[in-house]
C-alpha cells in the first residue's frame, strides 16, 4: 500500500513531462529508422558487401522498431497514470487544506486527528462544537483514506501494465469493479471521496451500463443518483412486465393454478411492485422532483426516497419517515404531497436566497396490518423493523452532508412507528448531522433519556394531538411528550387562525397549526415555537 507521506509527493506534471520525452523519443526512433531504410533503398552499391550492409541495418532497425513500440505503450501508460495522479493530488491537497483549515493533523499513515481543546459559552454551543469538529475529523479520515486507497490502486494497476509492456503482452482496458467496493462496506463520506476521484469517463460509464450500483450511494451527488434512479425504473418497469407475463402464462397452462408453484402468489407481487413504480413515475412527472432511492430487491415491497426540491443545494432540508401500514405503492403520492406543502410553507418562511427541499424516505420495510403482525421481525409490536430501517436511514443522513461542499440545516421529521425509527437513527451517532427532530403521533423513541440523541439540546419537538390514542401508548420508551428536554409542537390553534389538528394522522394536513409550526422548525425559526 502507497503511504500517505509517499502520495504527498506525486507530481503528476513531472510524470506527464515524462511520459511525452518517452513518446518524443520513440518518434525520433521511428523517423530515423525511417531515414535509414530510405537512404538503404536508394544505395547504388551493389555487390555481397552491399547486400550484408542492408541486412545488418534491417536486423538493427527491427530491434530498434520493437523499441520505440514498446516506448510508446510505455508513454501512452505514464500519459494516463498522470490524468490519473491529477485528481489523487488534487484530493491530497483538498484534505490538507481542510486540515490547515481546522487544525487537524494527519500523519504519514494518514491517521487524523484533533488535538484541539474545546471552549463554548454554553451547553448547546459545546455540544454542537463538539460535533462539528468529531464529523470534520471522521469525514477527512475517510477521505485520506479513500484517496489513499485510489492511489494504491493507480500504483499497483501501473505497475502490472508496466510490466505486461514489458513482456509483450497487451493491456487491457482496465475493468471498473465499484458494486463490491462501495455499496458493501464504506460509509457516506468515502463513497463521496470514491466518486470525486473517478474519471469522468468511468462516472458516465457507471451512469449508463450500471445505474444500480450508484443510484441508492450515499454519499454520491443527488442529481447523480436521480439520474442513475430514473434509469432503473425504466428498467425495471420493462423487467417486471416480462415477468408478470411469463407468470400469466405459467398460471394459464397449468391445470392447479399456482397451487403446486406458487406462480400466483408471485404474479400478485410483481404487480405491487409494478404498482409502486406505478406511483413513483406520477410522483416524478409532477417536476422538481429527485429519485433519491429506488430499492426492488432488499425487502418485500419497493422501497423509495423522493425528495421535493434539490437535496444538493437547499438550504433546508427535512426528511419525513412514514410508520405503520406505509408502502410506496400505496402512500408515496398522497406522502409527496404532504412534502410538497410542507416544502411551499418552509419557503414563505426563509430569508430571500435560501432553498428548501423536503424528502419522503420510505427506504425500510415499515410495519404493515395484517399476518405480518405476527412475524416478529416485522410485527409493530416490536422495534425491530425500526432497527434495521434505522441503519439504512443514518446513512441516508450521512450522505446527504457528504455529497455536499456545505451542509445544510437538517430536520428529521417521524410519523408513529416512522418517528421509532428515526430515533434510533440517531441514537448514539454523531454522523448524521441532524440539527432538528420532530416526532408526531410516537409511540416512543426507544429509550426515556433525550440525551441520547444525537441531535444538539433543546433541538428535539414532539407533536400529540389530545385523541392520538397512538400517541399515548408509550409503547417504546414512555409517551414522548412527557419525557424531559423535549419541547412541544402545537396541534391546537390559540386564535383560530389555523386548522386544529386531531387524531393520528392530520399532523401534516395542509393548513393546520402543526404543519406551520413543523414548518417553523424546518426553516431555522426554532425560536419562534412555543
Amino acid at each position: 500500500m502507497v503511504s500517505w507521506s509517499e502520495i504527498q509527493q506525486w507530481n503528476p506534471s513531472e510524470v506527464s513531462q515524462l511520459g511525452h520525452r518517452v513518446s518524443d523519443t520513440a518518434r525520433d526512433l521511428r523517423l530515423g529508422g525511417d531515414a535509414l531504410q530510405s537512404i538503404t533503398r536508394e544505395l547504388v552499391w551493389r555487390g555481397e558487401a552491399s547486400d550484408a550492409a542492408r541486412n545488418a541495418i534491417a536486423r538493427a532497425w527491427e530491434q530498434y522498431r520493437d523499441s520505440a513500440r514498446t516506448l510508446v505503450r510505455v508513454g501512452r501508460c505514464l500519459a494516463d497514470v498522470a490524468d490519473d495522479m491529477y485528481r489523487v493530488r488534487s484530493a491530497v491537497l483538498d484534505c490538507e487544506s481542510t486540515s490547515v483549515e481546522h487544525e487537524l493533523e494527519i500523519d504519514v499513515d494518514g491517521a487524523v486527528s484533533d488535538g484541539i481543546m474545546l471552549y463554548a459559552t454554553s451547553s448547546e454551543d459545546a455540544w454542537e462544537t463538539a460535533r462539528s469538529r468529531a464529523r470534520l475529523c471522521r469525514d477527512l479520515a475517510e477521505r485520506v483514506t479513500e484517496v489513499i486507497r485510489r492511489a494504491t490502486e493507480i500504483d499497483r494497476n501501473t505497475t502490472a501494465d508496466l510490466a505486461r509492456i514489458g513482456d509483450g503482452v497487451p493491456i487491457e482496458p482496465a475493468t471498473l469493479t465499484v458494486h463490491d467496493r462501495t455499496v458493501q462496506d464504506h460509509t457516506a463520506p468515502a463513497n463521496a471521496a470514491f466518486w470525486e476521484l473517478l474519471p469522468q469517463s468511468d462516472r458516465t460509464s457507471l451512469l449508463v451500463n450500471d445505474p444500480g450500483t450508484i443510484g441508492n450511494l450515499d454519499g454520491i451527488p443527488a442529481d447523480v443518483r436521480d439520474a442513475a434512479n430514473r434509469r432503473v425504473l425504466v428498467r425495471e418497469r420493462a423487467r417486471l412486465h416480462d415477468v408478470a407475463d411469463e407468470l400469466s402464462r405459467r398460471l394459464d397452462s397449468t391445470l392447479f393454478g399456482g397451487l403446486l408453484n406458487n406462480a400466483d402468489a408471485g404474479l400478485a407481487q410483481t404487480k405491487k411492485r409494478l404498482e409502486a413504480l406505478d406511483a413513483i413515475s406520477t410522483v416524478l412527472d409532477q417536476g422538481n422532483r429527485q429519485l433519491l432511492v429506488l430499492d426492488n430487491s432488499s425487502a418485500e415491497d419497493t422501497l423509495a426516497a423522493i425528495a421535493v426540491g434539490n437535496v444538493h443545494t437547499a438550504t433546508h432540508v427535512a426528511v419525513f419517515v412514514p410508520g405503520l401500514d406505509s408502502d410506496v405503492s400505496g402512500d408515496m403520492q398522497r406522502y409527496d404531497g404532504d412534502m410538497e406543502s410542507l416544502e411551499q410553507n418552509v419557503r414563505e418562511l426563509v430569508s430571500p436566497g435560501e432553498s428548501v427541499a423536503c424528502v419522503t424516505w420510505m427506504d425500510y420495510q415499515a410495519p404493515q396490518l395484517g399476518w405480518s403482525l405476527l412475524d416478529p421481525k416485522t410485527t409493530v409490536l416490536s422495534s425491530a423493523a425500526a432497527a434495521v430501517g434505522s441503519a439504512r436511514l443514518s446513512s441516508f443522513l450521512d450522505g446527504l452532508d457528504a455529497s455536499r461542499a456545505e451542509d445544510p440545516h437538517l430536520t428529521l421529521l417521524g410519523h408513529s412507528y416512522g418517528s421509532l425509527t428515526a430515533a434510533l437513527a440517531l441514537r448514539g451517532i454523531d454522523d448524521t448531522g441532524v440539527d432538528e427532530m420532530i416526532a408526531v403521533g410516537s409511540p416512543g423513541l426507544g429509550f426515556d433519556d433525550v440525551s441520547r440523541l444525537s441531535i444538539p439540546p433543546g433541538h428535539l419537538f414532539v407533536a400529540e394531538t389530545r385523541d392520538d390514542l397512538v400517541a399515548d401508548t408509550g409503547l417504546f420508551g414512555g409517551d414522548p411528550s412527557e419525557l424531559d428536554g423535549v419541547r412541544p409542537v402545537a396541534t391546537r390553534s390559540p386564535d383560530g387562525t389555523l386548522t386544529n389538528s386531531h387524531g393520528h394522522s392530520e399532523y401534516l394536513s395542509d393548513g393546520t397549526v402543526t404543519q406551520r409550526t413543523i414548518a417553523l422548525v424546518v426553516s431555522g425559526r426554532t425560536d419562534e415555537v412555543s
